[in-house]
Parts: structure tokens; C-alpha cells; sequence
């Protein structure tokens, strides 16, 4: 068995991981064991790759460290000269190939609940605001890594939301604090727990989002299509990063399967216009 180190805890930092345990199994034919309290590792209660144990139990095995994105130089050059892209086709890709396994089975995570739920071809999830991350004493907007301006949709995006899907069921789900959708849609902010929520995702015909951790619960659906604004970017980032890029540690959090929009009256490299939304 292989101990996981977990070195980031938000929604998304965990969910992002979860796929690891069952590539690892398919690979090599070894569960994975996680030594965290189990309330804080919700996402991995329902995998079957995963054995829970206590530090001292799980002291003598091989560590794996999940870092799930480019942010190690050293990785990220890894990376290149063992695939000779600097894309990546998902993080799951981007991690297994740091710990040896350059062929994967699954490329998304799995919460292992709701997978077969009956998509409502009329449903539409909305999130809104991105994390706080003031909250970690972190900065709130990375200009050092192309950020110019908060995760959360402006006035204008949501406008166009509310516009381009007048005649379906909106449902918005985040927390207590995030700004509000408005308009027809049903606000569930703060009502439900992160099972909830995945369950009422894994029903949706999309997801509308920014970078974020329901972003990431949205993942383990793969017939959910996945909407997503870069509204944390200018244009200079989005024409010159792609989505899995290993040059830029922020872009190397969103997936190449996903469609992306931007917040200009204008398409910009890979994203369309918030208009077209």
C-alpha cells in the first residue's frame, strides 16, 4: 500500500486527488491509505481504492505526495521531458505521471455517488463566487500569476446568463456569502452540504462557473458540461496560456475538456465571449 500526503485542503485541492487511489490500484494492483481525520477527507468516504489508518499504523509505507497542480518547478519539468507537451490533459494525467504511471484508466476525479442520476435536460447549476482566500492570508487577486480581478461573475455575466437561459431551471448553489444569481433562478446558497450539492450537479445538463471547488465536484460528472468564465484574467493571460498549461500553475487547475468563456464583449484565444454563454 502507498500512504497519501496531502499538502492543500480546500474542495477543490481534495477533489482534484481523488482519482489517484483508483489509477494507482489499476497500475500497480495497490490501495491507497490516507491517516487524515475522514470528516476533513469527505471526498475519499465513498472510494474503494482507500484505506483509512492512523499515522502510526501507516508510518513504514511509501509516501505519494499530491500536489496537484505545476506549482514545483521540478515536476512541471518533469512533465515536458517524459510527455514532450507543456499541456496537460488533466491533472489527474499531470499527478500519475509524477509518480511513474504516464497510461491512466480514469482522467477525472470520482466521488463514487450520484454517477448514473438522470440528467434534467433544463437544469442548469450556477456558482458565483469563487474562494476567499484573504481568509488563508493569502492574496486575493495572484497578479504575479496573470490574475487582474476576483472569481466572482460581474454584473454583465450574469446578465447574460439570466438572458441566454430565460426558459430553464437555475439553480444556485455556493455559500452563505456569494453574490446572488437574482433573476428566475432558484438561490440554495448555504442550504446544502457538499454531497447535496454534488448530487443536484450530477443531474444538471451544465455547470456555469468560475475556477473554484464546486468547479471541481462538477469534474466527476463528465456528462455535465462545464461552462466556465476565466474572470480572473485580462486578455494577455488567456491568449498566451492554454487550459493544463505547465507554465502557468493557475491554468494548470482547469481541465481541456471544459468550454471557456471570458468577460469581454469579444472572444479571446480560447474563450468565447460571456455573450455567447
Amino acid at each position: 500500500m502507498f500512504k497519501l500526503k496531502f499538502h492543500f485542503f480546500g474542495i477543490g485541492d481534495l477533489v482534484a486527488t481523488t482519482s489517484i487511489p483508483e489509477n494507482i490500484f489499476n497500475a500497480v494492483g495497490k490501495y491507497c491509505v490516507i491517516t487524515e481525520d475522514q470528516e476533513k477527507m469527505w471526498p475519499f468516504k465513498h472510494n474503494p481504492y482507500v484505506v483509512w489508518m492512523s499515522e502510526e499504523e501507516a508510518k513504514d509505507l511509501e509516501q505519494f505526495d499530491l500536489i496537484p497542480d505545476c506549482r514545483i518547478q521540478f515536476q512541471s519539468n518533469n512533465y515536458f521531458e517524459l510527455m514532450k507537451c507543456d499541456v496537460s490533459n488533466s491533472q489527474t494525467e499531470y499527478m500519475c505521471v509524477q509518480f511513474g504511471f504516464n497510461k491512466i484508466n480514469l482522467r477525472h476525479p470520482r466521488l463514487y455517488q450520484f454517477e448514473d442520476s438522470k440528467i434534467v435536460p433544463n437544469k442548469i447549476i450556477v456558482h458565483t463566487t469563487g474562494s476567499d482566500r484573504t481568509k488563508l492570508n493569502e492574496p486575493a487577486i495572484r497578479v504575479k500569476s496573470g490574475e487582474d480581478h476576483l472569481r466572482i461573475l460581474s454584473d454583465e455575466v450574469i446578465d447574460s446568463i439570466l438572458k441566454n437561459y430565460e426558459d430553464y431551471e437555475i439553480i444556485q448553489i455556493g455559500g452563505n456569502d456569494d453574490k446572488p444569481l437574482g433573476g428566475h433562478s432558484k438561490n440554495l446558497c448555504g442550504k446544502l452540504d457538499y454531497w447535496e450539492v454534488a448530487k443536484e450537479i450530477s443531474s444538471s445538463a451544465k455547470f456555469i462557473g468560475v475556477n473554484s471547488g464546486p468547479m471541481h465536484i462538477a469534474n466527476c460528472y463528465p456528462r455535465v458540461e462545464k461552462r466556465i468564465v476565466l474572470m480572473e484574467f485580462p486578455i494577455k493571460p488567456i491568449l498566451f496560456y492554454r487550459p493544463g498549461s505547465i507554465k502557468n500553475w493557475l491554468f494548470s487547475w482547469v481541465d481541456p475538456s471544459y468550454v471557456f468563456f471570458n468577460r469581454f464583449h469579444h472572444d479571446v484565444g480560447i474563450s468565447f465571449s460571456h455573450t455567447k454563454i
